[in-house]
C-alpha cells in the first residue's frame, strides 16, 4: 500500500474519502515521478502547535507551516533522468537494494514489499484555512500538500524559478489526474 495514514490532531474532521483521495494522490504522484507505485508514504495529519514544534526542531523556524517532508531515502539518488524511468532499471543507484541481495529473505516476499520513501507532515488547520482562502475544497488543499510532499520526498525543490516550474507543472499534473484541478 503506497501510503499510510496517520489523524494525530481533532481540529479537522478527517473522512473516509478524504483519507482515499489521500492515498490516490500518493500512489499517482508515485508513479508520475518515479515510474513505480513500490513505495510506501507515511502521512500524518496534525495541527498547527505540532508542525510548529517539527519546523522549528527540523528547519529552525518558529512558526507553522503547511507541509513539512522526512525522506528516509536519499532524494537526489531517486529522481529519474530521460534514460532511467522506472526504479528496477537503475542497478547503479547507491541507496537502493535489489531485492535479490536481501540476506535471509525469501526473494519473492522481498520483491513484493514497499520501500518506505518517507513521511509526510500535513497541518489540517492550516490546509483548512488555506483551502478557504484559495476558495476550493479541503480534498483539494490536502491533495496537493500531499503531491507537494511526495515530490520533496522523490527530490524535486522549488530552490529556484526553473526547479519551482518543473515541480509546479508536475503537481499539476498529477492533481489533474486525479480529478482535483484548480
Amino acid at each position: 500500500m503506497p501510503a499510510e495514514i496517520l489523524n494525530r490532531q481533532d481540529k479537522v474532521e478527517v473522512t473516509d474519502e478524504l483519507e482515499a483521495q489521500v492515498e490516490e494522490a500518493v500512489l499517482i504522484a508515485l508513479q508520475t515521478v518515479l515510474g513505480d507505485d513500490n513505495y510506501e508514504v507515511d502521512v500524518s495529519f496534525v495541527d498547527d502547535a505540532e508542525i510548529a514544534r517539527l519546523n522549528e526542531t527540523y528547519r529552525g523556524i518558529q512558526a507553522p507551516t503547511d507541509v513539512l517532508s522526512f525522506p528516509l531515502e536519499d532524494p537526489d539518488a531517486l529522481i529519474a533522468d530521460d534514460e532511467c524511468a522506472e526504479i528496477t532499471e537503475c542497478p547503479d543507484w547507491p541507496n537502493v537494494i535489489p531485492p535479490t541481495e536481501y540476506e535471509g529473505m525469501d526473494y519473492e516476499f522481498a520483491a513484493e514489499e514497499d520501500v518506505l520513501l518517507g513521511d509526510i507532515v500535513i497541518s489540517l488547520e492550516r490546509a483548512e484555512s488555506q483551502a478557504k482562502d484559495y476558495g476550493h475544497s479541503l480534498s483539494r488543499e490536502v491533495c496537493y500538500l500531499t503531491v507537494h510532499g511526495v515530490l520533496h520526498l522523490s527530490g524535486y525543490d522549488h530552490e529556484n524559478d526553473e526547479d519551482a516550474a518543473r515541480m509546479r507543472g508536475l503537481e499539476e499534473s498529477v492533481m489533474n489526474r486525479i480529478g482535483l484541478p484548480r
